[in-house]
C-alpha cells in the first residue's frame, strides 16, 4: 500500500534483498486505481502511474502488475470501450519495454466482454487477474468464467465463496469454507495452461495468517 513515490532505489533493493533472505519470488505487484481507467477525467495520469507501477514490478523481480479497467461495456461502439480498448493497446505496447504484463482485475464485467476486449491483443502483453469467490460473487461461474478466459488468465486469487440464505447469490468466503467446487476450478484451471503462482489472499482481518494457513493446508488435500 505505499506510493509509488515512496519507492526510491534504496527502498526497492531492500524490497529484493528481503525477498531473497526469505527465499520468496514476487509473484505480482497491484496498482490501486481510485475508479475504472475508462473515465476520460484524469485518464493521462493513470496512464502513467500504471506505467510507473509496471517498471516498479519489474525492478522488484516480478512481472505482472494487476490493476482495474472499471466495467468493460458490452457495446463495443460506445466511447468508454473505444478508450479501454485504446488503453489496453498502449499497455500492451508498454509491457514489451517494461518488462512485466498488465492483469486487469475481471470486476463485475461479464467474461465474454472481457475476452471481446482484449481480441487481437497479444496474450505476452496483457492478461487477466481471476478470482473464483469474486467472479461468483457478481453472478458468474467461476468455472466457465476460466474456459472463457483460458490463456488470458495470468494471476490467479485462490477465493471462495458461500451461498447466501435462500440462495439470492454468493458472499466471499474464506477458502475452503465456502461452497465453490474447487477441484472443478483448479481443474479448469489447469487446462486453460495456466503457469503462473496460486495467491492466497484473505477476507478477514481478525486472524489474517491462520486463515493464509487453513487455505493453503485446504489446498494441499485436494
Amino acid at each position: 500500500l505505499m506510493p509509488l513515490e515512496d519507492f526510491t532505489r534504496t527502498a526497492t533493493r531492500e524490497i529484493r534483498k528481503s525477498l531473497s533472505d526469505r527465499n520468496l519470488s514476487l509473484a505480482a505487484v497491484r496498482y490501486r486505481t481510485p475508479r475504472g481507467l475508462h473515465y476520460p477525467t484524469g485518464i493521462e495520469n493513470y496512464l502513467d502511474n500504471m506505467k510507473k507501477s509496471m517498471e516498479l514490478t519489474y525492478q522488484l523481480g516480478g512481472n505482472v502488475t494487476i490493476m482495474s479497467l472499471g466495467l468493460v461495456p458490452r457495446d463495443q461502439k460506445s466511447v468508454d470501450w473505444q478508450i479501454l480498448r485504446e488503453i489496453v493497446q498502449e499497455l500492451c505496447r508498454f509491457s514489451e519495454r517494461a518488462g512485466s504484463v498488465a492483469a486487469a482485475e475481471t470486476d463485475r464485467s461479464p467474461p465474454e466482454a472481457f475476452v471481446a476486449l482484449l481480441d487481437g491483443i497479444p496474450e505476452a502483453g496483457f492478461g487477466v487477474d481471476v478470482s473464483p469467490g469474486e467472479l461468483a460473487t457478481y453472478g458468474f461461474d467461476p468455472v466457465a468464467a476460466i474456459e472463457t478466459f483460458n490463456r488470458r488468465i495470468v494471476t490467479f486469487h485462490a477465493t471462495d465463496a458461500i451461498n447466501r440464505p435462500g440462495g439470492r447469490g454468493y458472499d466471499v468466503a474464506p477458502l475452503g469454507r465456502g461452497d465453490l467446487d474447487y477441484p472443478a476450478v483448479l481443474s479448469a484451471l489447469e487446462n486453460a495452461g495456466f503457469p503462473g503462482f496460486i495467491i492466497l489472499r484473505p477476507c478477514r482481518a481478525d486472524d489474517p495468517m491462520t486463515e493464509i494457513r487453513q487455505a493453503k493446508d485446504f489446498l494441499f488435500r485436494l
